[in-house]
């Protein structure tokens, strides 16, 4: 953990993942990670993510709990899907763009993923505290074994899997969760990295401190795509609270043009907005707010009932309100 900053009364900090490990296995597999982007995006670009906490903290204070979203003096701005499918390169066109966490997962799925056999990984599977997972010792021993063995696309699928572990979906401490295997398996982390972090952020933010569970490595690189690149933005003079107290609609880089969808998602179901299921929870967001970051102007303020929130502390499947989500 990081001990970081404070502003009012609002005291927060992110898991700070161990990574030499994740960073070790990602050199032994340089010479063919093409492979891992093409089966799993970008998610090597996350373990060599240099992650500056304090900025991250910094930017956190500004969350608005009513709008979810940051909001500075004159401009609002937050995540989007769209973002992080692009910053992740896993199109959320190519998968299903909600896929749902199922309850349980077939370990003979999970087996031929890996190359691990059935009776091993089911050995391996073992309680901790509330949850069922795979100690990190257990896959990294495997991933290892796989580069001795020059197995690459077995080796790639566990650094995978302990990735989505560790840095996607931190939640206990050297421990890969069901709910990181669930979203391994479906094949598309992105509404649920949304989620994750919206998720948190409004429960952390209610209680006015704590530990932000989401992968901090995604926001990071999110928060770098919109942040200035001349002075005095970039200068090391100036500390993170003093750069974004002077950010402004005219300086924030607002979207890359690279970046342009024709398809925008923002609304979904009869929702008026869009609801995203995380590992700990529902939660919606509301891309109506973020027409600049799409590159199109506000045609004036959102609607009141596009912007009512709809939290739910559980993903319970048998809880109704989760049910309507699913």
């Amino acid at each position: 953990m990081n001990s970081l900053l404070k502003k009012s009364t609002f005291s927060f900090r992110y898991k700070e993942p161990r990574l030499d490990s994740l960073k070790a296995l990602s050199s032994k597999i340089a010479h063919v990670k093409y492979k891992c982007y093409a089966a799993y995006g970008n998610i090597l670009d996350l373990v060599n993510e240099s992650v500056n906490y304090t900025a991250l903290t910094a930017l956190a204070q500004y969350y608005d709990i009513p709008m979810r979203c940051f909001t500075f003096p004159d401009f609002q701005i937050a995540p989007i899907l769209e973002e992080f499918e692009r910053l992740l390169n896993r199109s959320i066109e190519d998968h299903n763009s909600f896929p749902k966490i199922e309850e349980e997962f077939a370990m003979p799925k999970l087996a031929s993923v890996l190359g691990i056999e059935v009776v091993e990984l089911a050995a391996s599977w073992a309680p901790k505290g509330t949850d069922k997972g795979f100690a990190r010792k257990f896959l990294e021993g495997h991933a290892w074994r796989f580069a001795k063995e020059k197995k690459w696309d077995s080796c790639i699928a566990v650094l995978a899997l302990l990735i989505y572990g560790i840095i996607l979906f931190p939640n206990i401490d050297n421990f890969i969760d069901q709910a990181a295997v669930n979203i391994f398996l479906s094949g598309n982390p992105v509404p649920f990295l949304l989620a994750d972090f919206y998720h948190t952020f409004h429960t952390r933010h209610e209680k006015k401190s704590g530990t932000f569970l989401c992968c901090a490595p995604m926001l990071h690189m999110w928060m770098k795509t919109h942040m200035p690149l001349t002075v005095p933005f970039v200068s090391k003079d100036l500390s993170w609270c003093q750069k974004f107290a002077l950010l402004s609609s005219s300086t924030v880089q607002w979207y890359k043009r690279e970046w342009e969808t024709q398809n925008i998602i923002l609304r979904c179901g009869g929702f008026p907005d869009v609801p995203l299921i995380g590992t700990r929870g529902c939660i919606n967001y509301n891309p109506v707010l973020c027409m600049r970051q799409f590159g199109h102007a506000m045609n004036g303020p959102p609607k009141e009932e596009d912007l009512a929130p709809f939290v739910i502390n559980t993903v319970d499947p048998l809880n109704p309100a989760v049910k309507r989500v699913r």
